[in-house]
């Protein structure tokens, strides 16, 4: 009952109203029966009786069922109107959500890959850059070994010229100093072997003084021109014999003895100026 008067209240209402108006005419109608009726002066009226016609009361209740059920279909047909509206909203709100969501699940992914490949591609640049930076690197350091390289085979190769020559200045220092020697030793032979020759010449010249013992020797310095000629007033006494005859006669000596024999060449420069030490044998 109480749903029936949820889902129609408004059949409700008018069926009770409907109910107490009859109720209300029924009583009151018979009650108005009920009194007694004055007597009229003029011609007598007959009084009809309210009789309800059961016909008509089933009726009435036949229209008002009726109304009910028609209120009630009528209801009905709202409630699964609304019911199938709500129910297409709702399954367009659903097919909307799960558009939106496949919409932003693909755009997810989309902004998913998206950023993948960004990140792959910053990835590989970054990659590419280490691998350039390591060739780079890897040229820079093969181009200095080889610059080492290079400079320490030029410095050995300079080390090895420069002992190259080295020891050739040496050979070559070794071979002038022996050719050195052997021209001073030849020299101071040649240079013996004149004064020598010098000597053995003057004393062949030389006339000892009568009064000159034995064991007389003096130093005299003799001035020559290139081919022996002694140069005339060049004979001087350097050191003395303490004996002046024989001075004299050394003096005398060298000049008789001009030409004396020299060599000729560089040689003559150690004769040009000659100290001679004169001491007779015998």
């Amino acid at each position: 009952m109480f749903s029936v008067v949820k889902r129609n209240p408004v059949a409700v209402l008018l069926a009770l109203l409907l109910h107490l108006a009859l109720g209300f005419f029924l009583l009151f109608g018979m009650e108005w029966n009920d009194k007694p009726q004055r007597p009229q002066t003029s011609a007598p009226v007959v009084q009809a009786k309210a009789v309800e016609d059961p016909a008509k009361l089933a009726a009435a209740k036949q229209k008002q069922r009726q109304a009910e059920q028609a209120a009630e279909r009528k209801k009905r047909l709202a409630q699964e109107q609304k019911r199938k509206a709500a129910e297409k909203k709702r399954k367009a709100e659903a097919k909307r959500k799960v558009a939106a969501k496949r919409k932003a699940e693909a755009k997810r992914k989309a902004e998913a890959e998206a950023k993948r490949k960004a990140e792959a591609r910053q990835k590989a640049q970054a990659e590419a850059k280490r691998k350039a930076e390591a060739k780079q690197k890897a040229e820079a350091e093969a181009k200095r070994k080889a610059e080492v390289k290079r400079k320490a085979a030029a410095e050995a190769k300079r080390k090895a010229e420069a002992k190259r020559k080295a020891e050739a200045a040496a050979q070559v220092a070794r071979e002038q100093e022996l050719q050195a020697q052997l021209a001073a030793e030849q020299n101071l032979r040649q240079l013996d072997r004149y004064t020598i020759a010098i000597r053995q010449q003057i004393e062949r010249s030389w006339l000892r003084p009568p009064n000159a013992g034995e064991g007389l020797a003096c130093v005299v310095r003799v001035r020559l021109l290139p081919g022996g000629e002694v140069m005339p007033g060049s004979v001087r006494v350097l050191r003395s014999s303490g004996n002046g005859a024989f001075d004299r006669s050394v003096e005398s000596a060298v000049y008789k003895a001009s030409p004396l024999p020299v060599p000729s060449g560089g040689l003559f420069e150690s004769f040009r100026d000659l100290r001679l030490e004169f001491e007779p044998e015998g």
